[in-house]
């Protein structure tokens, strides 16, 4: 936030009073609706959200599989993620080998490089930071958990000496979420994993080792199942796996989804060794809260499984949160967009554990997406669609001149090109990440001042004002640090993220 601009939305001025001053006042039911919302009575208000975690009131919650983007589920299919943009033998097919291989050597020695000169971003205090933040991911090893030595040390309830733990859906839902905050996430969403979700939503394979330079040449389809497992389901009991294979039971199961926010001062310093903001909170705040979420889990008597690396699992990861109303698409589709925006540390599993539903939502921000543009306008490596690409569509773009392979099919969106992000992150920061378009979207702009409360209310109640608040983002200049070394003298919450948030009155909250 730029505290100097924000001064301007003193927090004396009201919302009526902000409101007359956008030339919203006597807008009609959708600028009154920005005051407050209306009930007509108790019942009303309590059906205005859900106990567990509270939308704030001008969040809509939709059908079950019904998000705001449109779907065509006939043209849906299970998405083979050994067609990922960022594998090199993908980004081979489109760029070419030669050009991969090159790029993947320079890389090393232009970080080398810009260290020895003490590059800002990239200096020497630059890669002992990144350094701290490359912790072993002990609890990414395996479909089934966190193993050590090829074992899962859990403690169960036949431990314990008591029996499984049994509580209804929504009893369980609600323990699961005081739990999982205490762990390090923030959200959680859930559910059934039916026929649509297995045949349609979970991917076929695992990205596997099919992203190493020994298939850099190879047609995915060719790689053998050693390098990039299936993922099959089988009439067994519990889940497994092998050399060849991961298995999901044919019983009754439910997708959980974890999420939290990631830090978004990190993003702010592009370009840095430190300007890709999952590297941060997976060397942290991620890694406990999945091993201590399975560990709890487990001591119920319940599983969670469903692998965990990135490229690694069984679903894509952004997809779940927005079918169970944690997120909404984004024109980076690279990302979602959920309460705290485009970066969120996240993990979807499998489990056993009855869970009570949650749907998905619209707060008016992939409708907010279609109408901005700023993540495109500021991505370096042209990967992301501008507004003088149209409206989101079925049809994918080519890339390089050749057919996409990289997406899921069936969803109505822009198209993120995952192999020149890519490439551009290891030819210009090596080593890193760019997070131009995440420093730079309006939705990650903070959450303190009551500009952006009731900004955030205006975006799904008077979507016709949203090319407007697009500008005022760029005119208020949100985004990258002018110099990535301001970062060492922000002022940092704990973990660099605001743990406070779900907590805030008006907020999500338990």
């Amino acid at each position: 936030m730029r505290s100097v601009k924000m001064s301007l939305f003193h927090s004396t001025v009201s919302r009526r009073q902000f409101m007359k001053a956008l030339g919203l006042a006597g807008a009609g039911v959708g600028g009154a609706a920005l005051v407050a919302p209306t009930f007509h009575d108790l019942d009303e208000l309590s059906a205005s959200g859900d106990s567990m975690q509270k939308h704030p009131w001008y969040v809509k919650e939709r059908e079950r599989l019904d998000p705001a983007v449109e779907l065509d589920w006939d043209l849906m299919e299970r998405y083979d993620r050994r067609y990922m943009g960022q594998c090199s033998n993908i980004r081979a097919k489109y760029y070419g080998k030669d050009y991969i291989l090159k790029i993947g050597a320079a890389s090393a020695a232009l970080q080398a490089q810009r260290m020895k000169a003490n590059t800002p971003g990239f200096g020497h205090k630059w890669e002992a930071l990144r350094t701290g933040l490359s912790q072993a991911n002990r609890w990414s090893v395996s479909f089934l958990g966190p193993e050590i030595d090829g074992k899962i040390n859990v403690t169960t309830p036949e431990s314990l000496g008591v029996p499984k733990w049994q509580g209804t859906p929504e009893e369980n839902s609600k323990m699961m979420v005081a739990a999982i905050r205490l762990f390090g996430m923030a959200e959680l969403g859930s559910n059934n994993l039916d026929s649509k979700w297995r045949t349609k939503l979970v991917a076929k394979n695992e990205k596997g080792s099919a992203t190493g330079d020994k298939y850099i040449d190879t047609d995915p389809a060719n790689v053998p199942d050693s390098a990039a497992r299936p993922i099959v389901y089988e009439d067994v009991a519990e889940p497994y796996y092998t050399t060849t294979k991961w298995v999901i039971p044919n019983k009754d199961l439910n997708v959980l989804y974890l999420g939290g926010p990631e830090p978004r001062e990190t993003d702010r310093t592009y370009p840095s060794r430190i300007s890709k903001s999952n590297l941060v909170a997976n060397s942290g705040t991620r890694n406990m809260a999945f091993y201590s979420t399975y560990q709890f889990m487990r001591a119920l008597g319940y599983n969670m499984f469903g692998g965990t690396g990135h490229g690694t699992d069984c679903f894509q990861t952004p997809g779940v949160a927005v079918m169970t109303g944690k997120a909404e698409n984004a024109r980076m589709t690279n990302w979602v967009i959920s309460a705290w925006g485009p970066r969120s540390t996240d993990l979807a599993q499998i489990t056993d554990m009855p869970l009570a539903e949650t749907h998905p939502i619209d707060a008016g921000k992939w409708k907010f997406c279609q109408t901005c543009g700023i993540c495109a306008d500021t991505c370096p490596s042209n990967s992301i669609p501008k507004l003088d690409f149209g409206p989101p569509t079925y049809e994918m773009p080519a890339i390089n001149g050749k057919p996409d392979t990289q997406h899921a099919t069936g969803r109505k969106v822009y198209y993120f090109n995952g192999s020149s992000c890519n490439n551009y992150s290891k030819e210009a920061i090596p080593g890193s990440g760019c997070s131009a378009c995440a420093a730079n979207c309006t939705f990650s702009t903070g959450e303190g001042a009551m500009v952006h409360e009731v900004l955030k209310s205006a975006i799904p109640t008077v979507g016709i004002f949203n090319p407007f608040l697009a500008t005022m983002g760029r005119t208020f200049g949100y985004g990258a640090f002018k110099d990535p070394e301001e970062w060492w003298n922000s002022s940092l919450p704990q973990f660099g993220i605001n743990s406070t948030f779900t907590a805030l009155d008006g907020g999500y909250r338990k």
